[in-house]
């Protein structure tokens, strides 16, 4: 038996290659619902009865789930045991023990898919009680983990989701996109279909759409505010930092996601000045998902100097003590700060 990924479990699921038990989990919720719910259609249907499906989501009573695995099919070939969202890091090692003795006896025809569509699970840490469950089913059955998609393989699946609607969006804007909303499935998909549907079939869903329609993440204004601090546009900086404080944004949360943007300017411009590739500072780092900004980082830096962009962090730290040491006016500090790095952001050096 063995971990797989999703392909390879679609492969399997359309081969028909069924093991007695599956578990689907991982970051990616939306494509944990849709998988366990493409395995159990191919399974029993896309209407199975009551006889050969059997679902458990909340109260989790062993008796019961030890009874339904011995349910022989019925006019089936099998019989289908989806168990949602078991928190087992959170039960006591004997019920987990007993689940697992459980599913040691599931009878002939009947196969278990136990599926995380809601429940945070996250791959890299485990839990010793869910890592129990997860050795077993990777010994006698398939694990699917879902881990988040890269940046890249993200918006290839943002334009793939437009093809299906004979809808067209470039790269550069499924970028923007998934920038503006953040990296949940779901919510990606809902900005998505509200684009859709605005351009109609056959559309094209230009940056003027996404900049009119979606739904902008708290972070995704603060990092527009950088963007406008960097090009030196006094007007639309001021107006947008007016609009974080009209939507009562925390100070400390604006500062943070504007250190956030600087360092990532920063370490764009040592990498590029030392010759590393952007790929190898993501890696290091830790960004995951978000390669893209440091990809973006250098191109909206070209003209500040190396200096300014280490004096721009000083007025930053400075600032961040300043708001966590003492109850001076928040706002006062802030536009201050935003004066400052507009200011060393178009200084020239001499």
């Amino acid at each position: 038996m063995s971990e797989i990924n999703r392909k390879e479990l679609k492969q399997k699921i359309n081969s028909r290659i069924f093991d007695r038990i599956f578990l689907i989990f991982g970051e990616e919720k939306m494509y944990v619902k849709a998988d366990c719910e493409y395995l159990v259609e191919k399974l029993c249907g896309k209407n199975p009865t009551e006889f050969n499906f059997h679902s458990f989501s909340k109260d989790y009573d062993l008796d019961d789930i030890a009874v339904a695995v011995q349910v022989v099919p019925f006019m089936s070939e099998y019989n289908v045991v989806v168990i949602s969202d078991y928190d087992a890091n959170n039960q006591p090692k004997s019920d987990v023990d007993r689940l697992l003795a459980i599913l040691e006896n599931v009878s002939d025809g009947c196969v278990v898919i136990l599926a995380y569509p809601t429940l945070e699970q996250d791959p890299k840490k485990l839990g010793a009680n869910f890592k129990s469950i997860y050795n077993y089913v990777k010994k006698h059955g398939t694990v699917c983990p879902n881990n988040r998609e890269t940046d890249i393989s993200l918006a290839r699946q943002i334009v793939r989701w437009a093809d299906k609607r004979s809808i067209k969006i470039e790269q550069a804007d499924a970028y923007k996109l998934q920038e503006y909303v953040g990296d949940d499935l779901y919510t990606i998909k809902n900005e998505l279909d509200k684009l859709c549907n605005y351009v109609g079939d056959g559309g094209l869903i230009t940056g003027a759409e996404i900049e009119l329609l979606v739904t902008k993440r708290l972070e995704a204004n603060i990092f527009k505010l950088t963007d406008e601090i960097v090009a030196c546009n006094s007007t639309k900086a001021f107006e947008i930092l007016d609009t974080l404080f009209y939507q009562k944004a925390d100070s400390n949360e604006i500062i943070s996601v504007i250190s956030m943007a600087y360092m990532d300017f920063y370490r764009a411009r040592v990498a590029a000045e030392c010759a590393v590739q952007i790929s190898v500072i993501a890696k290091d780092f830790g960004y995951g998902r978000r390669e893209f900004a440091l990809k973006n980082a250098g191109r909206k830096t070209r003209n500040i100097s190396t200096a300014n962009l280490r004096d721009s962090i000083d007025e930053i730290t400075n600032t961040t003590a300043r708001l966590r040491s003492t109850s001076n006016n928040d706002r006062i500090m802030l536009e201050t700060l935003v004066a400052k790095l507009i200011m060393l952001a178009g200084k020239k050096e001499v």
